[in-house]
């Protein structure tokens, strides 16, 4: 679909991109280092500088409650909002803006095994990924975005592997401007007070 342009590269989400990037077939790998070499995220350490401006810009936590909504909910759950497939984020209360900017930014600077992102071939053609959540002699669950849920039966796998990568892709920040990602971060630190049931002690 790409290749006949009936489909743009960056409609494609940058896990996808990686795992074809790095696809074990040396056909589809060098087809895809054509096509999609320019739809890998921006290198992390630019992109982490531009965003620090994000840190001395005064965040409103009610528009970064909307923010979180359209781009975290998939896989996280803060103050009632989303759902739990991601590491829970909720408890920020000793967390400096700092180091929330950072883990969004580079989520794969710090992974919990528990919460790294699996790659299932079937024997019928499919490829299935998501967080390796359950396993029995008979079968394994994969979790994704959304608490979508795969189980696949092991005489049905042809391969299973680890991405070595996040759940969380990289590139969240592509459609949040810094302003937005000020919001955010005032969401993520302040979400218990926005009901006014919890004061802030100001």
């Amino acid at each position: 679909e790409i290749e006949s342009t009936r489909m743009k590269a960056a409609e494609l989400d940058p896990l996808r991109t990686r795992q074809l990037l790095n696809h074990k077939d040396k056909t589809i790998r060098e087809r895809a280092k054509k096509l999609l070499a320019n739809n890998l995220p921006a290198d992390r350490a630019k992109v982490l500088k531009e965003y620090q401006a994000a840190l001395n810009l005064k965040g409103d936590a009610k528009n970064g409650r909307e923010i979180f909504k359209m781009k975290c909910a998939t896989c996280h759950r803060v103050g009632g909002v989303g759902v739990d497939v991601g590491p829970d984020i909720a408890d920020t209360r000793t967390k400096k803006l700092e180091a929330l900017l950072f883990d969004i930014i580079v989520p794969n600077a710090a992974i919990d095994a528990n919460y790294v992102n699996y790659v299932v071939s079937t024997k019928d053609g499919r490829i299935l990924t998501g967080l390796l959540t359950a396993e029995s002699a008979s079968s394994i669950t994969l979790v994704r975005a959304e608490n979508q849920k795969d189980v696949v039966l092991r005489k049905d796998i042809d391969e299973i592997a680890s991405t070595g990568i996040s759940l969380m892709p990289e590139g969240l920040e592509k459609d949040i401007s810094v302003q937005e990602m000020a919001d955010l971060l005032r969401f993520l630190k302040e979400w218990r007070y926005l009901d006014g049931s919890v004061p802030t002690g100001k």
